[in-house]
């Protein structure tokens, strides 16, 4: 009597994007619940958005957790817009292209490229937290040389973790619409600059 060996893939997107980007893109399109990569989209929003606050000037009227509430709505609100924007230009434009993704999946898929953010989320948390003279720019302190150095690491690792959540979102098109890398780097480029276009005649940019 033979027994058969049962193999239940479970794996984590978070973590699984790291090794396997493109099979981590369908196995959560295909197993995970549309609330779950929603969240991985939200939480990714909220990280960029307190990373922005990098180098301003220090609010001194508002506390340390009132910036990190402000930026956990904020930055979820723009990057469900943004999105929203972003996904419907690059379905239009990857039509040019014959490509054969869904609103949907390419929404739901490009939530995936805020998953580099939630690797960073605790180190700027805890940065913000311990050594906000480096995080933000205060009047009156003077930076050390070991801030200094601190800086570089840390902005060195956000510039790391950009390029990575860029060549996701690359892959992500790929995948969805099914064609070739390049196309879908010019699907991205021509509707980004498509956007930056009409934003710019409307004044927003």
């Amino acid at each position: 009597m033979t027994t058969k060996t049962v193999v239940v893939d479970d794996r984590e997107p978070v973590l699984s994007i790291a090794v396997k980007m493109r099979e981590t893109i369908r196995y959560t399109l295909n197993k995970k619940s549309v609330g779950y990569i929603l969240f991985i989209g939200a939480a990714g929003g909220f990280s960029s958005a307190l990373t922005a606050y990098i180098g301003t000037i220090y609010p001194y009227k508002y506390t340390l957790a009132d910036i990190v509430h402000s930026a956990f709505l904020t930055g979820t609100l723009a990057f469900l817009i943004t999105l929203l924007v972003l996904t419907f230009s690059i379905n239009i434009v990857s039509m040019l292209f014959k490509g054969k993704g869904t609103f949907k999946e390419l929404f739901l898929s490009l939530c995936l490229t805020m998953i580099p953010y939630i690797w960073v989320l605790p180190l700027t948390l805890f940065w913000m937290q311990l050594s906000p003279e480096t995080f933000f720019e205060i009047s009156g302190v003077e930076q050390t040389l070991s801030g200094v150095i601190w800086q570089f690491v840390a902005l060195f690792i956000y510039l790391m973790i950009t390029i990575w959540s860029f060549c996701i979102t690359i892959t992500v098109i790929s995948e969805v619409h099914k064609f070739s890398k390049w196309k879908s780097f010019f699907s991205l480029f021509i509707a980004s600059c498509a956007l930056g276009i009409v934003l710019a005649l409307f004044g927003f940019v």
